[in-house]
């Protein structure tokens, strides 16, 4: 964009100051596609009565969850209906990750050492998914806070053709969590799932905190153990294009998590894992028109400074929609905007470059 304010002369004679169209116009093309791309929240169904539920087995890949471990593990306890199975995967932890799990009831699985060519997470999701038997699967972050519901709702949604997969609602709470909520954002918009397309774009992308499959589907790609899937970062999202078909769904706002509690070294380190791998799974039509409304945020109120407050107003609505977020948040859009552009840039130079990151303690290929 070129500067958008021009001078002119009323007729009165004194300088006045008005928008250059042309910006305005790109500065809503771009504004407009925001609303478009997440026009909604799409919580799972509600639970319907069950007669014979399908049992499921709740696996939790955890390494050095302790401290938040149990705000998953208590409220799905009470959730268990008969034939359920609830393991966390002990992935090496240094901490009491295994002593907490025990004690609120789920059956502990230690991972065995890390094979050549596995990452950690794909390789305790296929540990877990093998220590069990239940019909289906289903795959939860140690950092999830469910719903009091969420399992029976996951039951009654889950289909033999498709990947079921939710994206918590992101529990904020530092401001240096609050400044990455543009990412939380992107992730939802580039699924194409929330547009106002909705149902008739057929996704293959998923979220890694809440996933299901049945576990004849899981089976019959291979799981976690298929060759590339084993070797992702974003293993939901191979999982997904393994089965070639994903249902989406959004956590608010009952299923919440809190992602990166321990500052913005953590937040943009975590991001960088999987923004740009995500960007690249992601149709060329949604990616195009998230870009543009990125780039609405990021230069049309430095064209048209008119336009700050509907700007504003916009990261609010659409923040709610993916995370919690203070009104200072919002005034302040440019910050989170800028955040935004550095994880997204220090991911995608990781993935070009095949440059690995850290996370946990082990080095992980960005790719």
């Amino acid at each position: 964009m070129q500067l958008g304010t021009t001078l002119r002369l009323g007729q009165s004679g004194p300088v006045q100051l008005e928008p250059d169209l042309w910006d305005l116009a790109v500065f809503f093309v771009g504004w407009s596609a925001g609303w478009l791309l997440l026009s909604r929240t799409r919580p799972l169904p509600a639970v319907v009565p069950i007669r014979r539920p399908v049992p499921i087995a709740v696996v939790v890949p955890a390494r050095d969850e302790a401290d938040v471990l149990a705000d998953l593990l208590e409220p799905l306890v009470d959730q268990l209906r008969s034939g359920d199975e609830l393991v966390v995967v002990d992935d090496h932890s240094a901490d009491e990750t295994a002593a907490v799990a025990a004690r609120c009831g789920a059956r502990v699985v230690a991972s065995a050492p890390l094979p050549p060519g596995w990452l950690g997470k794909p390789h305790a999701c296929w540990t877990g998914a093998n220590a069990t038997t239940a019909a289906n699967l289903v795959f939860i972050d140690a950092d999830v806070r469910p719903a009091p519901d969420l399992l029976d709702r996951l039951r009654v949604t889950l289909r033999a053709d498709a990947v079921v997969s939710v994206q918590p609602w992101h529990a904020t709470v530092r401001f240096t969590e609050q400044a990455s909520v543009l990412c939380n954002v992107v992730a939802l918009m580039g699924s194409g799932a929330f547009s106002v397309l909705g149902d008739r774009i057929e996704t293959t992308v998923a979220f890694g905190p809440v996933l299901a499959v049945p576990r004849a589907t899981y089976e019959r790609v291979g799981g976690h153990a298929d060759a590339r899937i084993r070797q992702m970062h974003t293993e939901d999202i191979g999982l997904a294009q393994a089965v070639g078909r994903s249902q989406l769904f959004t956590g608010r706002p009952d299923t919440t998590f809190r992602m990166y509690p321990l500052g913005l070294r953590q937040t943009v380190r975590g991001w960088t894992r999987s923004i740009a791998t995500g960007a690249r799974s992601t149709r060329w039509w949604l990616a195009v028109a998230t870009l543009a409304w990125i780039w609405s945020l990021a230069g049309g109120w430095l064209a048209t400074p008119i336009v700050y407050p509907l700007s504003a107003l916009q990261v609010w609505v659409l923040g709610r929609r993916a995370a919690s977020i203070h009104p200072a948040t919002a005034i302040a859009y440019p910050i989170a905007v800028a955040v935004l552009i550095v994880v997204f840039v220090r991911s995608a130079v990781a993935v070009v470059l095949r440059r690995e990151v850290e996370w946990k303690g082990r080095r992980v290929d960005a790719r």
